[in-house]
């Protein structure tokens, strides 16, 4: 599960399987890196990274942004995966104000203009060219805490 929170004007994404790992944040201002890969049983693993090195997923952004994500390793991914677009469990609250996918389907954006408080839940969603089926990703959260001053 990844969460993004605004605590006292900054948030954070927390990626609670990298958690676990005890991994540093990722830098804020810095394209998240994205490898989805399949394990043994066939189940989707979702890792980020930045500059090369592991990272949480955590995200401290001090002020209104674009949370950038961009899928990696792409050969080791299911043929064909690609970001389709992100769904939202309450697409209406304003937490997150805009998504947009590249043309190319590599790359997902977020963007959050904090200007409303509370959760907002999404999945990203995936498509491939090894079946019709699309890949949910694991369930994080936007949370803004507070509206910026």
């Amino acid at each position: 599960m990844t969460h993004l929170r605004t605590l006292l004007g900054a948030a954070l994404l927390l990626s609670a399987p990298a958690m676990a790992e005890d991994l540093a944040p990722c830098a804020a201002g810095s394209a998240i890196d994205l490898a989805v890969t399949i394990d043994s049983s066939g189940q989707p693993q979702f890792n980020y990274s930045q500059f090369g090195q592991s990272c949480s997923g955590d995200v401290e952004v001090s002020e209104a942004g674009t949370i950038t994500y961009r899928l990696i390793n792409l050969e080791q991914a299911p043929q064909g995966l690609r970001f389709v677009g992100a769904g939202f469990a309450n697409p209406f609250n304003g937490v997150v104000d805009k998504v947009e996918v590249s043309s190319d389907g590599k790359t997902l954006q977020l963007y959050d203009s904090k200007q409303v408080s509370g959760p907002g839940k999404f999945q990203f969603i995936f498509s491939s060219s090894e079946n019709g089926l699309l890949l949910l990703s694991p369930d994080p959260e936007v949370v803004n805490e507070g509206i910026p001053t």
